[in-house]
């Protein structure tokens, strides 16, 4: 489950200093399926993450979380028993790495090939060519459309640590808010981890999905709400 929010006071010199104008409000709204190549998170199912200037918050059939920007915690909710727990972003690396089964295959660096233009669903985007072999590569698609959010991209370089070590420093070269990702293995061809759902310019449901859920209680650990 990037991007970071920058405003930039201009000064002119000899000229007063201008206030920087807030964030232009969006909306989008992205939908992930982690299962597909990584079994041991078939528990997630399909996940929706929604990215707003001020945050990011994903859904699942099970789990619920999300991450206010500059927080360096996950608060991760259990719709269920409407229960919820802070979990640190320094602990998702360690944790999916236990979890993982995928074996050395992306414990390599990729190479990344030139990037090309094009768009997806009509907005413009840029992909980015991950190659880890002669026949196993990963498109990454971004786009310039809404900010950097720096929530998530915090939360794709933990994921991505945990998951694929070698491919970090790869990721931290890309710049842009991912909107489409391929696989493209030997066991997986054509397989989509990351679709566009929508993009609107608007701040509705920002402040509710960057909350606990009404009468939502406090859990006393991570373990209480994962098990």
């Amino acid at each position: 489950m990037r991007i970071a929010i920058c405003l930039t006071v201009v000064m002119m010199a000899g000229s007063p200093v201008l206030s920087a104008a807030p964030p232009r409000p969006y909306h989008l709204q992205l939908e992930a399926y982690p299962a597909a190549p990584f079994p041991f998170l078939s528990k997630f199912g399909s996940m929706t993450i929604d990215l707003y200037p001020q945050g990011v918050r994903a859904e699942t059939f099970w789990l619920n979380a999300f991450s206010t920007l500059g927080a360096k915690t996950l608060t991760v909710e259990n719709p269920i028993n409407r229960s919820y727990s802070e979990v640190p972003l320094a602990e998702i690396a360690p944790d999916l790495h236990k979890l993982s089964t995928y074996g050395s295959t992306l414990a390599d660096p990729p190479v990344v090939k030139a990037p090309v233009k094009g768009t997806v669903q009509g907005i413009e985007a840029t992909r980015y060519r991950f190659v880890y072999g002669a026949s196993a590569w990963l498109d990454l698609w971004t786009t310039n459309a809404v900010p950097e959010n720096a929530q998530m991209r915090s939360l794709e370089i933990e994921i991505v640590r945990g998951i694929a070590p070698g491919t970090v420093a790869a990721l931290q070269s890309v710049r842009g808010t991912p909107v489409y990702i391929e696989l493209n293995f030997r066991r997986f061809k054509k397989v989509a981890l990351l679709k566009l759902k929508s993009l609107a310019f608007d701040s509705h449901g920002e402040s509710d999905a960057l909350q606990p859920g009404t009468l939502y209680f406090k859990a006393p650990s991570w373990d209480a709400i994962w098990k």
